[in-house]
């Protein structure tokens, strides 16, 4: 017990962290923010709670799930949502968003502010990395100007678009986000939702029958026609404007059909009044801007009512989506992996046996909330968990760290903890970056339409990327250490190469399996089991580069320090194949194109390539001798 002490710590303030993380999820206010955040919309192809809308829009805005509210602290997104949709006056002086271009704020001409980062990390990160956020009313005066720019670089290829360029387009979207979400449950024209109800739902029949009679050529009351037009223009420009769609209903099929909350006008010309989900809407609006919290959070359990009237299962499964949203189990998972990479790297000098055992229950309890965070992913999407990416790298992440751990209980050498470690955390990195870009739950994209060979070949060729890449780091601490330390010897030398040889095995296996599959999924999909196709061509080479490793293994061509080499290069080979025939933009693969990230994933190489120089250099000059 004495033993498992530092462990049984470690694990406990992780998971202390853990429940820390998931109370300061809901802010502490007489709104109930909490709730309002559970109801369920519809965007980007699936039902998904208003949190979720939040996190994803603030984050494309913001560059964070948070902002800064008026009390100075770091605010759940859900709050600024629920300003921006119901009192967007007060939302426009909230800076939110980033603008680093300096290009950009001049054509903007806006205000000189200082850098909300801090000069330590502007030192460390160099110039550029200052961030300057701006309100919706400073950039406001200019929106005609970046619409014209957005415009311009918009006629241009990606490739063919300067920095200046990018940042207007960036910027000219995340507009388009906010003002569309300003405007997705009223379009704010009038003081009170619930005032213009009632007046609509009055008015209705005399401005029903003035176009009719105008439309027959009967006489008609003029001034109920010229209102009844007023009143169309303004739900026509609020139609084309908001962006969720709020009111579901079942369709003549008994299929739920999602709408806008501008139909409510036809709901009312139609039937004579609009239907509860929009009354209660109305009621959560107007308590809202009237400050009352009591009648909002009323308005919210009736709203969550009405939902549950349509659909039964609408509320539980945004719930669930919430609940992931709250865990945050991949900023947990990176956050344990780090602590656990430094309790490896002090095992190295002071109490090894214990704070490796502590690195090791660290480790496992991470890739269990790793785990918890994938499966909760595959509940929400009802598929397979690789979609895109974001998913990707964080299936990449969860299969070396699996296999790392393996390698840990076999060996108990501490390498299985820092490889597990450093790809946990390097993964979920990536992954961070890649949520930028918007929803990682969105639907699957056309190329990856639901197919049982492309679900088991997805899944089985990541595995062999977590494999070729766990090879890869154990050689890259190999070469460190070697060179570097006199951590080691024959014997340790021996262990290092075993651990590679297996995980290359496992690697060949995976993704040649996983190729294979490919192919009969694009035979069922597109006619033909081979194209070569970047993405294609990209597998293939991982086969054959780790057959290659094997190999030389097998017919003597590379003793030990030769194939942590070869492992290393399988870190570029598999980094191109992963991310690098994305960025080619072409082919049918070619389903995930993020140019940002063009020159990390060069660096990644570069490093790659100089720790492989390091290697290169005769043994006599190692502080280790292997022999």
């Amino acid at each position: 017990m004495k033993k498992r002490l530092p462990a049984i710590v470690a694990i406990s303030f992780l998971l202390l962290y853990f429940a820390s993380n998931y109370m300061k999820q809901s802010p502490r206010t007489e709104i109930d923010y909490t709730a309002f955040g559970k109801t369920s919309i519809h965007l980007n192809g699936r039902i998904q709670p208003l949190d979720s809308v939040a996190r994803n829009a603030l984050l494309g805005i913001r560059y964070k799930r948070t902002f800064i509210g008026d009390d100075g602290k770091k605010t759940p997104a859900i709050v600024w949502l629920t300003e921006l949709m119901m009192r967007p006056d007060l939302a426009h002086d909230r800076p939110v968003f980033r603008i680093q271009d300096e290009d950009v704020q001049a054509l903007l001409k806006l205000p000189k502010k200082p850098s909300t980062r801090s000069k330590v990390m502007i030192a460390l990160l160099g110039k550029g990395s200052e961030h300057f956020y701006f309100t919706f009313n400073e950039i406001g005066p200019s929106l005609k100007v970046i619409s014209e720019q957005a415009q311009r670089a918009g006629e241009l290829e990606d490739a063919q678009r300067s920095r200046f360029q990018k940042a207007v387009i960036q910027l000219a979207r995340a507009l388009s986000n906010y003002t569309g979400l300003s405007q997705s449950i009223h379009h704010g024209q009038v003081a009170s939702f619930r005032q213009e109800l009632e007046d609509l739902e009055n008015f209705a029949p005399a401005g029903v029958e003035a176009v009719n009679k105008r439309q027959l050529g009967q006489e008609y009351d003029e001034n109920s026609f010229n209102q009844m037009m007023s009143i169309g223009f303004l739900y026509q420009g609020f139609e084309q404007s908001s962006k969720l769609l709020v009111l579901p209903s079942e369709d003549a099929n008994e299929d739920i059909e999602w709408n806008k909350t501008s139909t409510l006008l036809r709901q009312i010309l139609q039937q004579g009044q609009a239907n509860e989900i929009v009354h209660s809407y109305a009621k959560v609006v107007d308590a809202y801007r009237n400050e009352d919290a009591a009648v909002f959070n009323e308005g919210v359990k009736a709203l969550h009512a009405d939902l549950n009237g349509v659909e039964p299962s609408l509320m539980p499964q945004a719930g669930v989506e919430q609940l992931f949203n709250f865990l945050e189990p991949f900023y947990i998972a990176a956050a344990g992996y780090v602590i656990a990479f430094l309790a490896v790297i002090v095992s190295w000098v002071r109490w090894p046996k214990i704070l490796n055992q502590a690195a090791f229950g660290l480790i496992c309890t991470c890739a269990i909330i790793h785990t918890a965070g994938i499966l909760f992913r595959i509940y929400i999407i009802g598929y397979a968990p690789v979609i895109n990416l974001y998913s990707s790298a964080i299936f990449v992440g969860w299969g070396a760290v699996l296999l790392a751990i393996a390698l840990e209980w076999l060996f108990k050498n501490s390498i299985g903890n820092a490889t597990a470690a450093i790809i946990g955390f390097s993964t979920l990195l990536v992954a961070h970056h890649l949520s930028a870009s918007g929803d990682t739950l969105e639907m699957l994209r056309a190329v990856l339409d639901n197919n049982f060979w492309l679900a088991t070949h997805v899944i089985i060729i990541t595995l062999g990327y977590s494999a070729t890449f766990l090879a890869g780091f154990i050689g890259f601490i190999f070469i460190l250490m070697s060179v570097f330390s006199n951590r080691v010897d024959k014997k340790t030398a021996r262990t290092f190469g075993s651990m590679v040889y297996g995980i290359v095995c496992f690697a060949t296996l995976f993704s040649f399996v996983g190729t294979i599959l490919g192919g009969i999924w694009a035979d069922q999909s597109w006619g033909r089991f081979w194209g070569w196709d970047p993405k294609e061509n990209g597998a293939l080479l991982i086969v054959i580069w780790n057959a290659i490793i094997l190999h030389c293994k097998w017919a003597g061509f590379a003793r030990t320090r030769g194939i942590m080499i070869l492992a290393i290069f399988g870190n570029v080979v598999c980094s191109w194949s992963w991310f690098g025939t994305n960025m080619l933009g072409i082919g049918l693969h070619a389903y995930g194109f993020m140019d940002e990230a063009f020159t990390y994933l060069v660096g990644f190489m570069a490093v790659q390539v100089l720790v492989m120089a390091i290697g290169s250099v005769p043994t006599r000059f190692w502080k280790s001798q292997i022999g």
